[in-house]
């Protein structure tokens, strides 16, 4: 599959070191050091032999339908798959290896913003090594949180968000958590895009707290270290984010401090729903919506034009509509400037900054 193919073999077929090189830039995929996949059948002669190990034809159109033509760049989401690929393909896995962290978040479809490519993330009980294709850190992971996949032993995808805070920061691991407690509480990603469209059950808050208790609490008292900064990440923690972005906003609203805003809330006008907005603080009256990647491309004019009728109901009702776009809710002070400048009134709304035990014994 994935037409991958190692050197050994390329020379077996009178493939030399020089060829390989020059269809690096062409249609052979470096993979990690030996290893390498085949994406284009291109029409270079000297890449003839490197064409008769194409096996999986779909592989070559998927690459082509998510390339962008005039860039020439891949998608994001061809880029994932070169590294779950980079994942599976390594051929030098050692007994008691363990992918983890960004690697394994690659291959659990755990969303992940500008991660680091190029290298599979290995923890190893006792080894360290650093090379180009990998880093292997000296770290036990329990059996208790190691999942197995094909030839592959990695860490479990709750294991995997908490490690992620670590490794990447708060924000990218905040998200991960959201997203696992998400699957877990719909049973998939697919269960969760059908909620979505059809409604959340009443109850999808009570079920996702029975989710932290059975699922994540056991993982994170399996933590080594930073379970004090998991926990307070995972205490605010939903089920109800449904994209990378709008995760990041509910870390955001974390971080400054904010209260009382709701996720996924019905907006209706007498018995008729508007709208169903991303959040909403009902006291202040401030809908936020977040703007997606690809939300108008893949919808179009259809659905500008339904918003606008939307937009224009919800402010003769009173609300306060402050949209954000993923660049925004990404940067922190940008978030805040924008939704403070649009809707002070928040403001009122910001919990007290929580001081230490040391500190309030002395007021």
């Amino acid at each position: 599959m994935y037409n991958v193919v190692r050197t050994s073999e390329l020379r077996a077929r009178g493939v030399q070191s020089r060829c390989i090189r020059d269809a690096k830039d062409c249609c052979l995929l470096a993979l990690t050091q030996g290893m390498y996949s085949v994406i284009a059948r291109c029409s270079n002669l000297r890449h003839g032999a490197i064409a008769e190990f194409i096996t999986d034809e779909a592989w070559i159109h998927r690459v082509v339908e998510q390339t962008d033509p005039e860039s020439g760049r891949p998608r994001f989401e061809l880029l994932d798959m070169f590294e779950k690929l980079r994942v599976a393909s390594y051929p030098h896995y050692r007994f008691d290896d363990v992918i983890w962290g960004v690697s394994a978040a690659f291959v659990h479809d755990l969303p992940l913003h500008r991660p680091p490519r190029g290298k599979v993330f290995i923890a190893h009980p006792k080894k360290r090594h650093n090379s180009a294709d990998v880093s292997r850190t000296s770290k036990t992971v329990p059996e208790a949180d190691v999942v197995r996949i094909g030839k592959m032993s990695l860490t479990s995808p709750i294991r995997t968000a908490f490690d992620l805070i670590g490794q990447l920061g708060e924000p990218e691991g905040f998200v991960a958590l959201e997203r696992c407690l998400r699957r877990s509480a719909f049973g998939s990603d697919e269960g969760a895009d059908e909620a979505a469209r059809f409604g959340y059950p009443p109850d999808t808050l009570g079920l996702a707290e029975l989710c932290i208790a059975e699922d994540f609490m056991p993982v994170l008292g399996r933590l080594s270290k930073g379970q004090a900064r998991a926990q307070r990440l995972l205490s605010s923690a939903g089920p109800l984010s449904e994209s990378y972005a709008e995760s990041r906003f509910v870390y955001n609203l974390m971080q400054l401090r904010l209260t009382g805003f709701s996720q996924q809330v019905r907006i209706r006008d007498g018995h008729t729903v508007i709208a169903r907005v991303d959040f909403l603080h009902e006291k202040s009256r401030t809908i936020v919506l977040i703007d997606g990647f690809s939300k108008y491309a893949d919808n179009g004019v259809r659905l500008i034009r339904k918003e606008v009728r939307q937009f224009n109901r919800l402010l003769e009702l009173g609300y306060r509509i402050v949209r954000l776009s993923f660049d925004e809710v990404t940067h922190l002070e940008e978030c805040a400037t924008k939704l403070f400048g649009q809707a002070p009134q928040l403001r009122a709304f910001i919990a007290p900054r929580k001081r230490s035990g040391a500190r309030q014994s002395r007021t």
